[in-house]
């Protein structure tokens, strides 16, 4: 148990979809967790959620706030639309949230959160597994080291077969976009996470195949403030043909991020440097749920934190405003506006 609770944490689960599973999964085996219940406006699939889990289920968040002993934490994997009233109405509870990617549909509903979260005294993290990889945190700290030098570019690639036609994701309403939003997030953040955060975005997309509605391939450039270029190759209908999602290139050497496993390599050594132990769902959701569990408990820091969420949805909010015209945008310039109706419209129409 953490020094901060006599009993395990308990936490309610917001949603009931493929990434909820993990967290439910993750909660269930551990002994300082429990998953007191679940949440989700469709009654099967809560029904389901609290029989495989022994845990009470609700079928609307309102039914669960009137509960007289609600959790410390909540986990919110509902579709972006729903995230931030959800996010807020807990957090006025005193409810701490660790709410899954995309943080939110637009700066203005991220900056909401964290302010409604500084109001009452509540923690707001974003979920972001990839910083919870432990090949990811063993590449920050050769990078760190100066192992591979001066960091200059950086390619990231997050391509791989997935049908949404039959789901939530191509409807724009409820998902705010495609794979930009989707993917996208997750990449922008490990962008920050690795290297520095981003200055400059422009964006374009192929054409769409899955759906007229949503992009479902998009290329990426960014510019750091330190001025590390790079790019994010992004898709939902072709796939990387490597098993490596990130290349980081420096003056000193070149290090490699795979999903089976990761290496480095010195300028002139005639072998790759293999470490780590690749990627894998559960490992990472496992360690953000104990990073969670320390920052309710006041023991430790967020990993990720509300300010990087909404850093990460500000990028990819500029990144739809470049979509039409494929012009880079400056993060701190005036001409990028984060208001929402106008991202609201750039980003369907595109």
């Amino acid at each position: 148990m953490h020094k901060g609770w006599n009993k395990p944490l308990r936490v309610v689960l917001v949603g009931c979809g493929r990434i909820a599973h993990s967290y439910a999964t993750v909660i269930d085996s551990r002994p300082d967790m429990t998953l007191a219940a679940v949440v989700d406006t469709n009654p099967e699939a809560a029904r389901a959620f609290g029989t495989s889990f022994r845990c009470n289920f609700h079928t609307s968040l309102d039914d669960y706030l009137s509960c007289n002993d609600p959790a410390e934490c909540a986990v919110i994997c509902t579709p972006p639309s729903d995230q931030t009233e959800t996010a807020c109405r807990l957090l006025q509870r005193g409810i701490s949230v660790l709410c899954e990617k995309p943080f939110a549909l637009n700066s203005a509903s991220a900056l909401k959160m964290v302010e409604v979260s500084r109001a009452f005294g509540a923690h707001l993290m974003m979920g972001s597994k990839f910083r919870y990889i432990s090949d990811l945190i063993h590449a920050k700290g050769l990078i760190q080291a100066g192992i591979i030098g001066q960091v200059l570019v950086f390619e990231i690639d997050f391509r791989d077969v997935v049908d949404m036609r039959d789901r939530w994701n191509i409807r724009p309403k409820i998902s705010g976009g495609g794979v930009l939003i989707d993917t996208g997030s997750h990449a922008v953040d490990i962008v920050r996470y690795l290297v520095d955060p981003i200055m400059k975005v422009r964006a374009e997309e192929a054409s769409r195949v899955q759906s007229p509605e949503v992009e479902d391939t998009v290329r990426l450039d960014l510019c750091t403030t330190s001025g590390v270029i790079g790019t994010i190759n992004l898709s939902w209908t072709i796939k990387n043909s490597s098993d490596e999602y990130i290349r980081i290139y420096g003056t000193q050497g070149t290090l490699c991020i795979g999903w089976k496993n990761s290496m480095y390599r010195p300028n002139g050594a005639a072998d790759w440097i293999r470490f780590g132990e690749g990627y894998s769902t559960l490992k990472a959701v496992t360690r953000q749920m104990i990073n969670l569990a320390e920052v309710v408990a006041n023991e430790g820091v967020p990993e990720t934190s509300a300010e990087d969420g909404l850093e990460a949805v500000r990028v990819v909010e500029a990144a739809y405003q470049s979509l039409p015209h494929g012009k880079w945008l400056n993060l701190h310039s005036a001409a990028v506006n984060f208001n929402e109706r106008k991202f609201s419209v750039l980003r369907h129409s595109t």
